[in-house]
C-alpha cells in the first residue's frame, strides 16, 4: 500500500514542482512592476534606465529560450531546469543587493538567463507527464492558468513586499522561491537524453534573435527620447537582421527556431498571437499600474488591488480555450482574445482629462485577463498539436519567446505609444518625455499630473487600434488558408 500511495504522489509532486519552476519566471515578470517607481527613485534611474529594467528580463530570456530547449532536448530537461534555478537565483540575489542602476540592470540579465528555461521546460515536462494518459491538453491548460494567476497576482505580491519590506524584497523573495524549488526538483523525472534530439545548437540563430529584440527594444527608447537619426539606425539593424535570422532559420539543418512551426499556417499565426497579445497586455499592466499609483495617488498594495478581479476569469477563459481549440475553434478563440483585450484596453481610457474611475480599469483589467486567457490558451494549444513529437523543448521554447519578446516590447512600446501621443490632438497635454520620468514626478504639480492622465488614454488608445487591427488581420489570413 505504501509503494501505491508513493507512485500516485510522484507524478502529483512534479507536476507541482513544474508549475512553481512556471511560477518563478512568471512573477519575475509580473511582480517587479510594483518596484519600478520604487528602485527608479532610489537608484536615480533615467528614463531609458528605467525601460531596460522594466524589460531586461524578459529581453534576455525570450532569445536565450531557443538554446535553453535544445539543450533541454539534449541533455534532458530536469538537469537543464535545475541549472536554470541556481542562475536565476544568483541573479535574483543580486538584484536584491544591487546599489545603483547599471548593477540591477544586468541582475536583471542574469536573472532573464536563468529564466529562459523555465517556461519551456517545464511545460516540456508537463507533456512528459500526461503522455502517457493522452491528456496532454490538460498539461496545457494547467501551463496556461498558472502563467494567468502570475500575471494577475504577480502586482499584487510585487506591490505588498514593496510596501512592507522595498523593492529589494521583491528580488528577495523571488531567489527564496528558486531555492525551494530546486530542492523539489528531485520529484522531477530523469529521462535519458532523446536520441533522435538534433546534436548541434544554432548559436548564430540565438544571437540574431538577441540581436534583433535587443535593436527593437533600443528603437522603442530612441523614439521616447526623441532621436530621429539613432531611432532610423536602429530599426534598419531590426529590419536586417531579421532579415539574417529568417535565412539562417531557412538554411540551417537544425535552426533554433523550430522551422517546422514557422512552415505551418495556423502555428505561425499562434505564434504572432503571441507576440501580439503579450505585448498588449505588458503595455497595458505598466501604464495602467502608473495611472492609478500616480493619477489616484494609490500605494503599491491599492494598486495591485484594483486588478486582482482578473485573475479567476483568466483562469476560467484560459481553460474554456483549450477545451474549445480541440474542435477546430482556435482561430475564432484568438481573434475573440484580441477583441477582449481591445476592449479592455479602451474601457481603460473614460475620463478624458480625469482619471479613469477605479470601478472601470477594474472592469478593463478583467477584459483583458479574460483576452489574455482566450488567446493564450488557443494559441499555445495549436503550436503544440503542430510540434514535432521529438522537438518538443524546442517548440515550446520558440512559442515562449514570441510571448517573452512581445512582453518585453510592452513596456517600452507604451513609452514610444505616449511620446506619439503627446504629437496627437487627442494627447495635446501629454508630457513629451518618458512615461516614468513624469510620472515619478507627477505628485509636483497638478498639470504634469493631468498631462500623465492624458497620455495615458491617448497611449492606450493607439495600443487598442493596433491589437485590434492584429486581430481582424490574423482573423482573414485564417479564412483564406481554409
Amino acid at each position: 500500500m505504501r509503494h501505491l500511495l508513493l507512485a500516485v504522489r510522484r507524478p502529483d509532486a512534479a507536476r507541482l514542482t513544474c508549475h512553481l519552476a512556471l511560477l518563478c519566471g512568471a512573477l519575475a515578470i509580473a511582480s517587479p512592476t510594483a518596484a519600478v517607481p520604487s528602485a527608479s527613485h532610489a537608484l536615480h534611474m533615467s528614463p531609458a534606465q528605467v525601460q531596460w529594467f522594466a524589460a531586461g528580463y524578459q529581453l534576455c530570456a525570450g532569445p536565450l529560450q531557443l538554446g535553453a530547449g535544445g539543450l533541454a532536448d539534449r541533455l534532458g530537461p530536469r538537469r537543464v531546469l535545475l541549472g536554470a534555478l541556481a542562475v536565476f537565483a544568483a541573479g535574483s540575489f543580486l538584484a536584491t543587493v544591487a546599489v545603483h542602476a547599471p548593477c540591477l540592470i544586468a541582475a536583471r540579465l542574469l536573472q532573464g538567463t536563468g529564466g529562459a528555461a523555465l517556461s519551456p521546460v517545464s511545460l516540456t515536462l508537463l507533456l512528459g507527464l500526461h503522455s502517457a494518459s493522452g491528456h496532454e491538453d490538460r498539461a496545457v491548460a494547467g501551463w496556461v492558468s498558472t502563467a494567468a494567476v502570475a500575471s494577475c497576482l504577480g502586482p499584487l505580491l510585487g506591490g505588498s513586499l514593496t510596501s512592507l519590506l522595498g523593492w529589494r524584497g521583491v528580488f528577495g523573495a523571488l531567489a527564496v522561491l528558486a531555492a525551494l524549488t530546486a530542492c523539489r526538483a528531485r520529484s522531477l523525472p530523469a529521462p535519458h537524453p532523446d536520441p533522435k534530439a538534433p546534436m548541434p545548437l544554432d548559436a548564430l540563430g540565438i544571437a540574431l534573435c538577441t540581436g534583433a529584440g535587443t535593436a527593437i527594444l533600443i528603437t522603442f527608447t530612441a523614439a521616447t527620447a526623441h532621436s530621429a537619426a539613432f531611432a532610423t539606425t536602429a530599426t534598419l539593424s531590426s529590419a536586417v537582421l531579421l532579415a539574417l535570422l529568417v535565412r539562417q532559420t531557412r538554411r540551417h539543418s537544425h535552426p533554433a527556431l523550430d522551422a517546422g512551426l514557422l512552415r505551418r499556417a495556423p502555428a505561425r499565426r499562434a505564434l504572432l498571437t503571441l507576440f501580439t497579445l503579450f505585448t498588449a497586455n505588458s503595455a497595458f499592466h505598466f501604464l495602467a499600474y502608473f495611472h492609478l499609483s500616480r493619477a489616484h495617488s494609490l500605494s503599491p498594495v491599492q494598486a495591485t488591488l484594483v486588478a486582482l478581479p482578473a485573475t479567476l476569469p483568466a483562469v476560467i477563459a484560459g481553460r474554456l480555450a483549450v477545451a474549445r481549440s480541440a474542435h477546430h475553434r482556435g482561430p475564432a478563440l484568438i481573434r475573440a482574445g484580441l477583441l477582449c483585450v481591445t476592449a479592455g484596453l479602451l474601457a481603460a481610457t473614460a475620463g478624458c482629462r480625469r482619471p479613469t474611475p477605479l470601478w472601470l480599469l477594474s472592469g478593463g483589467y478583467v477584459l483583458v485577463g479574460c483576452g489574455l486567457g482566450l488567446a493564450n490558451g488557443a494559441a499555445m494549444t495549436t503550436v503544440t498539436r503542430h510540434r514535432a513529437a521529438h522537438l518538443t523543448s524546442r517548440a515550446t521554447a520558440t512559442a515562449t519567446t514570441f510571448a517573452m519578446l512581445g512582453g518585453a516590447s510592452g513596456p517600452v512600446a507604451a513609452g514610444a505609444a505616449l511620446a506619439i501621443a503627446a504629437h496627437l490632438p487627442f494627447g495635446r497635454g501629454a508630457p513629451s518625455g518618458d512615461l516614468p520620468a513624469a510620472a515619478l514626478t507627477a505628485g509636483a504639480s497638478g498639470g504634469i499630473q493631468q498631462g500623465v492622465t492624458v497620455g495615458v488614454h491617448a497611449s492606450l488608445v493607439l495600443l487598442a487600434l493596433g491589437t485590434a487591427a492584429a486581430a481582424f488581420a490574423l482573423g482573414r489570413r485564417a479564412r483564406l488558408d481554409r
